[in-house]
C-alpha cells in the first residue's frame, strides 16, 4: 500500500484496515480486513449502535480471550472503539456450515459424522474452560482455511456465558427464565425457561446434526403461526417427539440423544461416551472418518461456489475522512438485516418425521388441505401445556427462520445476564426433596400432549363413524 492510499484508508487502532463486508446480522456487521504492518487478512466485526445497551461485543471479547489459545476457536486480535462503534478483530476463517448446506441440501453420513465428532470436541474444550455457548446453529460452525480447510471452529459468542468460576463454582439453577437462542436448534429446557448449561450446548448439536442429515426438522414447517406463538409451539413438538427424532437414522444417534436428555442441570456429561457412540455408527457402516467432507471432493463442480475467503477481492475500500468511512459503515449496518417472507408449511402429527418431500430441494412443498385442517387443530389445541411451566415465552434474541438473525431484544431483561456470569442469588433446587425432578415435570407435559392426540384422534374417528351412519 502506498502512502497516498494510506491516506485515505481508514485504519482501527493504527493497524487493521476494512477490505470489504464478509456477512451481517442483526447484531452488526463482519468485514474483511487486513493487518497493514503484517498483510495477514482479519475478521472485523462492527457493533451496531443500538445494541449499545445490550453489549453482546463487549461479552464476545471477555468469552473471547477467556478460550483464545484452544483449539477451534477463533484466535483474538484488538478490541476498542472506533468512530463510536465497537470493533472486535479476530482470525479470519472460511465458509459457515449452512453455506455448504445450502449448496448440498443435506450432508452424507460421514460429513455429519465427522461434524458431530469435532463439535463434541469443541464444547467439551469451551466447556472445560469455563464457558457454554448457549447459541450453537450451523452459522455459528465454520471451517478454517488453507491447511485447516476441514478444521471446525466455533464462533459468535454475544449470549454465551460463563456457568463457573475460578474456584470451579457451578452457576445456580433457575427457572423462569426468558428463552435465549434460536427456536429451531434450542434445547427443551431453553424452551422450559430453565437456566441453560454444558447439557444443552450438546442438545442444541444434536438437533443440528439431524437437520444435515434430514435436510429439514420437524418443527420448522408450521402455517399460521405468529412469532410469538412459534417458540412455545417447537417446544412443545421437541417434547412430544423426543423418544423418535431419530428412529430414521442410525441407532446410536438416539441413544446419545436420550443420555444428553437424561443429564441433570449440573451433572458433567460424558463427552468421551459420546464420541465413542459416534465412531462406533461409523465403523458398523465401513465409514472411515479421515477428516475430509463430501464437498471436498465436488467442490470442482459447476454448481458449488469455492468455500474459502480466498478469492474475495482485495481491492481496499477508500475513504478521504472518517465522516466518509463512518457513513460507509453505517450504510452497510443500516442494510445488514433482511427478513425474507416467512414460508410456514404445513406437515401433520403422522408425518412429524417422514422424510421431507423431494420438491423441498427446490424450496417447494405439496400441501395437504385436508391435513392442514387437522394439525392446526392440533397444535393450537394443545397449547398450554408447556406455556403452564414457562409463562415467559418470548422470542428468541437469535431467533432464525431463514438463516439471518431477528432484531428483537424487546427490552433488556430478556438479555437475561447483565454480566457474562452470575453466580449470586437463590438457587432453585434441580432435583430437591419433595419436588419433582426436571425429568418427571418433562415426562408429565408429554404424557399431557400424547393424551391428548389420542384423545383428539378417537374424537374424530367417532365423529367420522356417526357421518357414515347418518
Amino acid at each position: 500500500m502506498n502512502p497516498q492510499q494510506q491516506s485515505k484508508t481508514k485504519v482501527f487502532n493504527n493497524q487493521y484496515s476494512i477490505v470489504k463486508k464478509l456477512s451481517s446480522g442483526s447484531f452488526g456487521v463482519v468485514f474483511l480486513g487486513q493487518d497493514i504492518v503484517s498483510k495477514q487478512d482479519v475478521a472485523i466485526k462492527v457493533e451496531k449502535e443500538e445494541n449499545e445497551e445490550v453489549k453482546s461485543l463487549d461479552r464476545e471479547v471477555q468469552i473471547i480471550k477467556i478460550l483464545d489459545g484452544s483449539e477451534g476457536f477463533p484466535k483474538y486480535y484488538w478490541s476498542g472503539e472506533d468512530l463510536g462503534y465497537n470493533i472486535l478483530v479476530i482470525q479470519l476463517l472460511g465458509k459457515d456450515l449452512a453455506f455448504h448446506f445450502k449448496q448440498l441440501k443435506k450432508f452424507n453420513l460421514k460429513s455429519v459424522l465427522t461434524i458431530g465428532i469435532q463439535g463434541v470436541n469443541l464444547l467439551e474444550r469451551a466447556h472445560s474452560k469455563g464457558v457454554i455457548h448457549r447459541d450453537l446453529k450451523p452459522e455459528n460452525m465454520m471451517l478454517g482455511v488453507g491447511n485447516e480447510i476441514s478444521k471446525l471452529y466455533l464462533i459468535d459468542f454475544g449470549i454465551s456465558k460463563v456457568y463457573r468460576d475460578a474456584s470451579g463454582r457451578h452457576i445456580m439453577f433457575k427457572d423462569q427464565k426468558s428463552f435465549l437462542g434460536t427456536t429451531r436448534y434450542a434445547s427443551i429446557a431453553a424452551h422450559l425457561g430453565h437456566e441453560l448449561g454444558r447439557k444443552d450446548d450438546l442438545e442444541s448439536l444434536m438437533y443440528i446434526l439431524l437437520y444435515f442429515l434430514r435436510g429439514q426438522l420437524p418443527w420448522q414447517n408450521m402455517v399460521n403461526v405468529t412469532d410469538e406463538e412459534r417458540t412455545q409451539k417447537v417446544g412443545e413438538l421437541k417434547l412430544s417427539l423426543e423418544n423418535e427424532l431419530f428412529k430414521d437414522q442410525v441407532p446410536e444417534f438416539q441413544k446419545i440423544y436420550s443420555s444428553i436428555r437424561r443429564l441433570q442441570f449440573k451433572q458433567e456429561p460424558d463427552y468421551k461416551m459420546i464420541v465413542q457412540e459416534l465412531r462406533k455408527a461409523a465403523e458398523n457402516l465401513n465409514i472411515v472418518i479421515d477428516g475430509n467432507y463430501e464437498w471436498s471432493e465436488i467442490k470442482q463442480s459447476t454448481h458449488y461456489q469455492s468455500d474459502t475467503n480466498q478469492n474475495l477481492s482485495k481491492q481496499n475500500i477508500q475513504f478521504n475522512n472518517s465522516n466518509e468511512m463512518k457513513k460507509s459503515i453505517e450504510k452497510q449496518l443500516s442494510g445488514a438485516i433482511q427478513h425474507g417472507q416467512k414460508d410456514y408449511l404445513n406437515m401433520s402429527s403422522q408425518n412429524f418425521l417422514a422424510p421431507p418431500p423431494l420438491s423441498s430441494r427446490n424450496n417447494t412443498f405439496q400441501r395437504d388441505d385436508i391435513r392442514k385442517n387437522s394439525s392446526l387443530t392440533q397444535q393450537s389445541s394443545i397449547g398450554n401445556y408447556c406455556q403452564s411451566l414457562n409463562p415467559n415465552y418470548q422470542k428468541s434474541v437469535c431467533d432464525d427462520p431463514i438463516g439471518s438473525r431477528q432484531d428483537i431484544l424487546q427490552k433488556k431483561e430478556s438479555f437475561d445476564d447483565e454480566r457474562i456470569s452470575n453466580f449470586e442469588g437463590k438457587e432453585i433446587i434441580e432435583n430437591g426433596e419433595g419436588q419433582e425432578s426436571l425429568l418427571q415435570k418433562y415426562e408429565k407435559v408429554k404424557k399431557g400432549i400424547i393424551m391428548y392426540l389420542f384423545n383428539l384422534q378417537f374424537s374424530n374417528l367417532i365423529q367420522s363413524l356417526k357421518k357414515k351412519k347418518k
